[in-house]
C-alpha cells in the first residue's frame, strides 16, 4: 500500500508516486504493515496534485494496484498519467515512473497489537522519453523500508515507517514517517502523518487525512499537506490526494 509526485525532487517523488502509491492504501505517504489477505485485490485508483518552486504536476489517474499472495506478502504495481506545468513552459503529458514493490509482514497480525513489515521497492521510468520530458527522475530507484504498527484499541493505531531509497543519477535519501490514526464514528478514519527527509534537500511533511468506508469493498480517501523547510526546489509547497479504494 505507498507514490513519483516531483521529477525535481526524488527524496520524496520516488516515495509518493512509486505509489504512496501511497501509504496504508493511501491517501498518505508513510506506509504500514497491512496486506490485502491472501488472494485479494487492493486497487486505489487517485488524483494526486503537487506543487514546489519549479512546478505543478497532477497525477490522473495514479493506478495501484496490490495482490495478498498469502496472508502476509503483498504485491504491488504503481504507475500514473502525469500532466505537468513546469515554471516558464508549457503542459507536459505522458506516463511516469512506474513502481514494484513486495510486501512481507514477518511479525504479528495487522489489526491487533505490534506488527512489522519490511517493503523494498523498485521504481524506472521504463520508457526513455519519460524522464527526458522531465515527468520522472533519471534513472532507477530502490527503496528499502521497515514498517511498525500497534493497534491501541478503541480504533486507535499508530504506525511509523524508516528507510533509505538509492538513488542512481542522485543523492540517497533517509525518510522516516509516523501516522496517527483514529476511529472518528460512522465508518470515517482520521489521520495524521509526520514525515521527514534527508538528502538531497531536507524537509518535513504535515499531513491530515481521512478514510470513509463506504461498504466492505468500497472506501473514499483523502488528504492534504505541505513540506517545513529550506525554500529550494524539493520543497513541497502543497499536496494533495483524492481517491477511491477498491477492496475485492
Amino acid at each position: 500500500m505507498t507514490l513519483r509526485l516531483l521529477p525535481r525532487a526524488a527524496a520524496l517523488g520516488g516515495l509518493l508516486l512509486a505509489g504512496a502509491a501511497l501509504a496504508q492504501g493511501g491517501p498518505l505517504v508513510t506506509d504500514d504493515p497491512g496486506t490485502p489477505g491472501d488472494g485479494h485485490w487492493e486497487i486505489n485508483l487517485a488524483a494526486i496534485g503537487s506543487r514546489t518552486r519549479p512546478q505543478a504536476q497532477l497525477s490522473l489517474p495514479d493506478a495501484d494496484i496490490n495482490y495478498g499472495w498469502g496472508e502476509r506478502i503483498q504485491l504491488k504495481i504503481d504507475t500514473p498519467w502525469l500532466l505537468a506545468h513546469p515554471a516558464g513552459e508549457g503542459f507536459k503529458t505522458g506516463l511516469g515512473a512506474t513502481d514494484l514493490g513486495v510486501k512481507w509482514r514477518f511479525l504479528g497480525d495487522e489489526d491487533q497489537g505490534l506488527s512489522m513489515s519490511t517493503y523494498p521497492q523498485f521504481s524506472d521510468a521504463f520508457i526513455a522519453s519519460t524522464p527526458r520530458r522531465g515527468l520522472s527522475e533519471a534513472g532507477r530507484q530502490f527503496f528499502m523500508p521497515l514498517e511498525a504498527a500497534y493497534h491501541f484499541g478503541d480504533g486507535f493505531a499508530l504506525d511509523g515507517e524508516v528507510g533509505r531509497n538509492v538513488v542512481q543519477f542522485g543523492p540517497d535519501q533517509w525518510v522516516a514517517g509516523v501516522i496517527a490514526s483514529q476511529d472518528c464514528g460512522a465508518g470515517l478514519e482520521c489521520l495524521v502523518e509526520v514525515r521527514e527527509r534527508h538528502g538531497g534537500g531536507q524537509a518535513v511533511l504535515l499531513n491530515l487525512g481521512a478514510r470513509k468506508k463506504l461498504s466492505d469493498s468500497l472506501l473514499l480517501l483523502g488528504a492534504a499537506g505541505r513540506e517545513a523547510g529550506p525554500r529550494d526546489d524539493s520543497r513541497l509547497s502543497l499536496l494533495v490526494y483524492l481517491g477511491a479504494q477498491l477492496l475485492l
